[in-house]
């Protein structure tokens, strides 16, 4: 060994010397382990190539598939999410888009505020039972309708038996004040009570109203009976419309109160036909005696038949309850009525137009009907007469109608028994046979309109072609003469009969489709009320109309001889004794030319009433099918639908791509 070089031993224990100082040949085993390894490694990295480039295929295909969904012909015939726009620029835009399409469907299912659903969880009484329901209520409202004229025909035999004829006046308006101004306050009472209890509250007091009356001994115990019966009149003429809308489903109401508006209109153009019949067969106590074992009936059905229901539910006791009636309003709309039913009354019995005691009545009838809408809507959600629900369009457009229609019902039904009886020459009963002409039509057209809508839906046409039949009808029927034919007048009073029973009952299908439950009686209360108040207050110009011209024409010497006061206290059938046979065709022109003016009234009324129902709203009575809520893909993990699955209803494909590109980006950070 020579100096300097490393031992042998030295250089075989250092695993790197044979790295660093000179090549070592490797073994066959260890090249073929190394070729394995290399070939392992380069098909993984394919692999892993060839799935990235699979993915972006798929990627690919799945953007040009969704392009071809739109093009997708769909099997059902009502899609579901026909009209939805989505805008995908991020989830929150998605968000947004969602609630403005929810807010647009909201917004116009506000408006209508349907009560579908309630009627769906609500249990409504069985066909006959609902037939004696609607028997019952149809009892009632007609003799709430009596109760306004019969007693018109009925005041001369009153006069003569009590002696006096100061108080002549108060037997109807008594009646009528109570009638209109405590109606707004049973729409409140049936919204805080139990509906049930209250309308046999109503029945009640209407049959102790009409038993004082009938066993009246002098006037101020009948006048006092007649405003009883007004009080309960108002809880009855609301609450049956009220126990419909609890008893019957939206859908299946048009026609149940069509019922109730033909005995409505039945009574008002009876009731003084009935009155006559009444005073001269037995005696004029008839008039009222005759409403105590009818309005039993009711009561003896409605307790046994209709099941206690509460307007809007409340945790408040009795007395809480009590107070929220606003009896501050109550008291004001009723001082506000008297003044207006005075005034009408005083100019009625011959006080002028310009008398210091009418004016001053006037205004204060005007500045108690500002302090009392002042008060109204001061009080908001708590007052007789809600401000948001009797401003609403349709429920504004109802009250107004209601009162216009019922004007030409009422001027129509009262004057033109006096024109068969003082022209004509009829009696009283063949006058209630003439009026037959009105009275059939009118609820043979009304309960038709009843199915007509059941049927189709809609309540605004048969409004608005009711009413322009019942101004043309009107302008008919002012045109009558002593000369006039049967077969003339008969037709003109068919005609106009048939446009009024078409449109006097659409207010309360209005507000009825157009509100929730609990603010039906509110509403409707409403409608009966301008109803009431349109009658009442025409009722009382027909006659200043009557009663002025036939003075005027006294006063112009046009009726020489013969006493005005005596032929209007005598009334229609009796006031052919007392004049000259050569003076009646000259009595008979001027009294003929009077009551065209009271029916001249009458076109104005029809004419407003038409532009009423102009500005009701076009609803349907029907329930809306139910539609497919539009559901959104939330969960990006879910595969989408592939465009080759048979599909029934459209689906969304932005949200659906927008979750599979969250996906696809997702599956990309991961391999990165």
């Amino acid at each position: 060994m020579q100096p300097g070089q490393p031992p042998a031993s030295a250089v075989s224990d250092d695993p790197t010397s044979s790295l660093t100082l000179s090549p070592v040949m490797e073994t066959q085993e260890e090249d073929s382990a190394l070729e394995e390894r290399f070939a392992d490694a380069l098909e993984e990295h394919i692999e892993v190539k060839e799935e990235k480039t699979e993915e972006s295929k798929r990627d690919s295909k799945f953007e040009d598939d969704f392009e071809e969904i739109s093009q997708i012909v769909e099997i059902k015939e009502r899609p579901v999410m026909q009209d939805v726009i989505v805008i995908p620029e991020t989830s929150q835009n998605r968000e947004q888009t969602t609630v403005e399409h929810e807010n647009k469907t909201a917004g116009t299912q506000i408006q209508q505020e349907d009560e579908n659903f309630s009627d769906n969880k609500r249990a409504y009484p069985g066909q006959p039972v609902l037939i004696l329901l609607i028997t019952g209520l149809c009892l009632s409202v007609l003799l709430v309708s009596l109760d306004r004229t019969i007693i018109t025909t009925a005041i001369p035999a009153i006069t003569n038996e009590f002696g006096s004829t100061s108080a002549v006046g108060w037997y109807g308006s008594s009646y009528l004040v109570t009638a209109c101004a405590l109606q707004p306050t049973y729409g409140r009472i049936y919204t805080l009570f139990d509906v049930k209890w209250t309308f046999l509250h109503s029945v009640a007091v209407f049959e102790i109203g009409s038993l004082v009356c009938a066993v009246a001994p002098n006037s101020t115990t009948l006048i006092i009976g007649r405003a009883i019966a007004g009080w309960g009149s108002a809880g009855i003429l609301t609450g049956a419309f009220v126990v419909i809308a609890f008893a019957v489903p939206l859908h299946k109401r048009p026609i149940y109160t069509a019922a109730i508006g033909m005995m409505y209109g039945a009574g008002a153009a009876a009731g003084p036909v009935l009155g006559g019949v009444f005073t001269g067969m037995v005696t004029w106590r008839w008039c009222f005696y005759f409403n105590l074992p009818v309005a039993s009936v009711t009561l003896i059905v409605v307790i046994f038949f209709f099941k206690s229901v509460t307007g809007v539910q409340s945790q408040q006791g009795y007395l809480q309850r009590l107070t929220q009636i606003d009896i501050p309003g109550s008291a004001l709309i009723l001082i506000t009525f008297t003044m207006l039913f005075l005034a009408l009354e005083y100019n009625t019995t011959g006080y002028a137009w310009s008398s210091s005691l009418v004016i001053g009545l006037l205004c204060g009838f005007g500045v108690m009907l500002i302090i009392f809408l002042a008060w109204q809507w001061y009080r908001q959600d708590k007052a007789l007469i809600i401000p948001n629900i009797i401003l609403r369009r349709t429920v504004g457009a109802a009250c107004l109608l209601a009162f216009f229609i019922y004007a030409v019902l009422i001027l129509h039904g009262y004057f033109l028994p006096i024109w068969f009886q003082a022209i004509q020459g009829t009696s009283t009963i063949s006058s209630g046979v003439d009026m037959l002409a009105y009275v059939l039509p009118n609820s043979v057209f009304s309960l038709l309109t009843g199915i007509f809508i059941t049927r189709v839906g809609y309540f605004a046409p048969p409004a608005i072609i009711g009413c322009a039949i019942t101004t043309a009808g009107s302008g008919l029927i002012s045109t009558l003469q002593p000369t006039t034919s049967t077969a003339t007048w008969a037709g003109f009073v068919c005609l106009v009969a048939a446009g009024v029973g078409m449109a006097i009952q659409q207010s309360f299908t209005a507000v009825q489709s157009v509100l929730r439950l609990e603010h039906i009686p509110i509403a409707t209360a409403a409608v009966t009320c301008f109803q009431s108040l349109g009658g009442a207050v025409f009722i009382s110009i027909g006659n200043s109309i009557l009663a002025n011209e036939l003075r005027q024409a006294s006063q112009a010497n046009g009726l020489p001889g013969i006493d005005i006061a005596a032929i209007l206290s005598t009334g229609a059938t009796q006031f052919r004794s007392t004049v000259p046979s050569d003076q009646l065709p000259a009595l008979l022109n001027v009294y003929n030319d009077a009551l065209q003016k009271v029916f001249i009234a009458a076109i104005p009324m029809a004419g407003v009433a038409f532009i009423s129902t102009l500005l009701l709203e076009w609803r349907s009575v029907k329930s809306p099918k139910a539609e497919t809520p539009m559901v959104e893909a939330t969960n990006s993990d879910e595969p989408p639908v592939l465009p080759d699955v048979e599909v029934e209803t459209r689906i969304s494909p932005v949200t659906t791509r927008l979750g599979f590109a969250s996906r696809s980006n997702s599956s990309q950070g991961s391999h990165r």
